[in-house]
């Protein structure tokens, strides 16, 4: 078994952020989709994605895991840090770095009010609201 590339040694967060958003990028082109990256980085999204129907991605990837046994994202951007709103994106690609795990989740069932949610891609019997986005890259066509 080979060591994951983003655990060999302490990177900075931007630069994992960038790693993360080609992982996006190869992913969503092995799954046949059109992948467009805004010019920049000021708008609330990553990507435009998409097939028949174009979606803004925001892209998030983790490695922080909690004693809870949760794998934390949060959904704050920019300095100050606020949270993002409904109308930023229309989904959360969200990708679990240890596990190498996609979650594909529509804006509109994140949590409102909370900057940050939880996931557990790692529990086999996971009753997480968030369970049937992992892989559910059919949403973004």
């Amino acid at each position: 078994m080979h060591s994951h590339p983003m655990k060999t040694r302490p990177r900075p967060p931007k630069v994992i952020g960038e790693w993360v958003e080609l992982r996006f990028m190869s992913r969503a082109a092995d799954k046949g989709l059109t992948i467009s990256k805004p010019y920049g980085d000021s708008a609330p999204f990553d990507f435009v994605v998409g097939r028949r129907k174009l979606h803004r991605v925001q892209v998030r990837g983790t490695s922080i895991y909690t004693r809870r046994r949760a794998y934390v994202v949060h959904l704050l951007r920019g300095r100050p840090a606020v949270r993002f709103s409904r109308r930023d994106f229309d989904f959360l690609a969200v990708y679990i770095i240890p596990l190498e795990a996609w979650y594909l989740i529509p804006v509109g069932s994140l949590p409102r009010r909370r900057s940050g949610l939880q996931l557990f891609p790692h529990i086999p019997v996971s009753s997480s609201r968030f369970e049937k986005f992992r892989d559910a890259w059919h949403l973004l066509r």
